[in-house]
């Protein structure tokens, strides 16, 4: 079987996609004409673009947990399987730090902070990984009835092959330290792969320090993975993100608590927050305050950068594993950086 990211119209592969979920009981703008007809948001809605179209960050016309959005058919892939049973090809990890109650496990503070499903095939050398913000996601047991309360990010990549999905998995045990609830290796699986390994929970490397690896999706698109240990004990964008990637950046994250300096570790870089987010632009009349958004992610100054993440910018978060996914995006960018509002 081969997997991969599924897009929005067709449920065909495509290199990557991107989703933002727009909070629940948002009433539209009144300065705004109303075209979407939406009189509340139940939080279910969601921007929706990908690789194909990624100037075209638009409201979608389905709601997220329905079985025609990106999301749900691209999740499917791994239903699939799960009912075929004991496949000698495919496998995948799924992860969380708010484990779906279903599962009826509690959740370990000192795992990484990070969410997310990497899935992956043997015999068609293919994979796909999701990067989102979603607590207590996904649930294969139950039917898929998200927290609708907060605006949320996902970042779905169709990977190269297996050996960037074991590039992935390599690095997850010494940095993100996924909280992994749901996991199927296949038969033929190599038991000294990363993949396997993370499977079994390999602990973290208290040496390692945080990283910034390359890695290409099937078409080409190159990605950045920035990630940090709990041991590194800095701040994941003011320390690593804008210092990395020498750009100044505008940030959205969940922001509660103590939160570090805006100053970044090189002295020259600098982040600034993001305060509402508003998508009169868009041509979706709605605005939010970042109080009702628990997404993660950023947008550059300068050389079109966009980063998804699963960390916060928040003091707390230095002593939690995570990371981020950043790409060169201009078109996705410049309609992120359009709903950016009130910025200090």
């Amino acid at each position: 079987m081969v997997l991969a990211a599924l897009d929005e119209q067709t449920g065909q592969n495509v290199d990557w996609w991107f989703i933002y979920k727009l909070p629940d009981d948002l009433k539209p703008l009144k300065s705004t004409e109303n075209k979407t007809a939406i009189d509340k948001t139940k939080g279910t809605e969601y921007l929706y673009c990908d690789a194909k179209t990624p100037g075209e960050l638009s409201l979608s016309k389905v709601a997220i947990n329905d079985k025609n959005s990106a999301l749900s058919r691209t999740l499917n892939q791994i239903s699939e399987i799960k009912d075929k049973k004991n496949s000698n090809s495919s496998g995948w990890i799924i992860y969380n730090d708010e484990i779906p109650e279903n599962y009826n496990e509690k959740d370990n503070d000192r795992n990484g902070h990070t969410k997310g499903i990497l899935a992956f095939d043997l015999e068609t050398d293919s994979a796909f990984w999701i990067l989102h913000s979603w607590p207590k996601f996904p649930s294969f047991d139950t039917d898929m009835e998200p927290s609708n309360e907060y605006g949320q990010t996902y970042l779905c990549i169709s990977l190269k092959d297996v050996a960037t999905a074991e590039k992935i998995a390599q690095q997850m045990s010494h940095q993100q330290e996924p909280q992994i609830y749901d996991c199927q290796m296949p038969a033929n699986i190599d038991k000294n792969s990363a993949l396997y390994l993370i499977s079994q929970a390999v602990d973290v490397n208290e040496k390692d320090p945080a990283i910034n690896i390359e890695f290409s999706s099937r078409g080409g698109q190159k990605f950045n993975l920035l990630a940090k240990n709990r041991y590194w004990d800095k701040d994941f964008w003011v320390d690593w993100v804008g210092p990395q990637l020498k750009v100044d950046f505008n940030i959205e994250t969940w922001r509660r608590g103590t939160l570090p300096p805006t100053d970044d570790s090189d002295g020259r870089d600098d982040v600034k927050d993001i305060l509402y987010i508003n998508l009169e632009s868009l041509g979706v009349p709605f605005e939010w305050h970042y109080t009702k958004d628990h997404a993660k992610w950023a947008t550059s100054d300068t050389n079109n950068w966009v980063v998804i993440a699963d960390m916060n910018r928040q003091t707390s978060q230095e002593k939690r594993g995570g990371g981020g996914i950043a790409f060169q995006s201009e078109s996705l960018w410049e309609k992120l950086s359009r709903i950016e509002q009130y910025k200090q």
